[in-house]
């Protein structure tokens, strides 16, 4: 008895632990494409308030999510065909291949509950990974176009209208700053400031546009905007530079 406990503690050298991820970053002006409603994936295209406003993708499920780059993408649907033979090819658990990765993600296969599925995981942060069975690849494949439509009319005309009224609520925030007799010292004290202004009253200050964000950019990038502020006031950042 005590051999088998000391071969199975060999084997199993340790009891998994789930530990789950932070959760994804809050995206500007998302997007969302239904992979699997039943099991809850969904792939969302917006701008990450964390990542200087560049187009962001998230797959997400239940559990878990992972992000991944346009580019990136892009290098998935140009051999989706590949990949879509693989997963459809009889479930092997020792034929296991790395289709895609780069400094940040990684795609390979797995076996799951007896059949092949993509796995999408991140190589900077622990717990984000998503698992893509057949299905899920084919409705991906199906939404390629319109995905990649969602992006492109995202990164040409509606990124310029974010970033410039980003820079508008900076300018009234520095406007409203110096009216107060006891103004925010720290970045702690300048995000509650941000956070207590009203959102009419900045659209009202700012040119009518036929898309508006600042309420969405108040809300999601509040720290962001304490950070510009921060380096601005500490002369590190011209009021003029985004």
């Amino acid at each position: 008895m005590a051999g088998s406990i000391k071969s199975m503690a060999a084997v199993y050298p340790k009891q998994f632990k789930y530990v789950p991820p932070t959760p994804p970053s809050e995206l500007i002006d998302c997007s969302n494409f239904i992979l699997d409603f039943t099991d809850r994936k969904f792939l969302s295209v917006g701008f990450d308030v964390k990542d200087e406003l560049n187009i962001a993708i998230h797959i997400i499920t239940p559990s878990r999510y992972v992000s991944i780059y346009e580019g990136f993408l892009r290098r998935i649907f140009s051999i989706m065909g590949n990949i879509l033979s693989f997963i459809l090819d009889t479930p092997q658990k020792s034929r296991k291949q790395i289709f895609l990765e780069d400094e940040f993600t990684s795609i390979s296969n797995m076996v799951y509950r007896g059949e092949n599925v993509l796995v999408v995981e991140s190589k900077k942060t622990d717990g984000c990974r998503v698992l893509l069975d057949r299905k899920n690849l084919i409705k991906l494949q199906y939404l390629e176009e319109s995905i990649v439509e969602t992006i492109v009319r995202k990164s040409i005309i509606i990124r310029p209208v974010v970033l410039k009224q980003f820079s508008q609520i900076a300018d009234y925030i520095d406007r409203e700053f110096t009216k107060v007799k006891s103004p925010p010292k720290t970045i702690g004290e300048m995000i509650i400031f941000i956070k207590n202004l009203r959102n009419d009253k900045i659209i009202g200050s700012t040119p009518k546009e036929d898309m508006n964000f600042i309420s969405q950019l108040k809300i999601n990038a509040t720290t962001q905007l304490a950070e510009q502020w921060a380096q601005r006031w500490s002369g590190e950042m011209s009021p003029e530079v985004i």
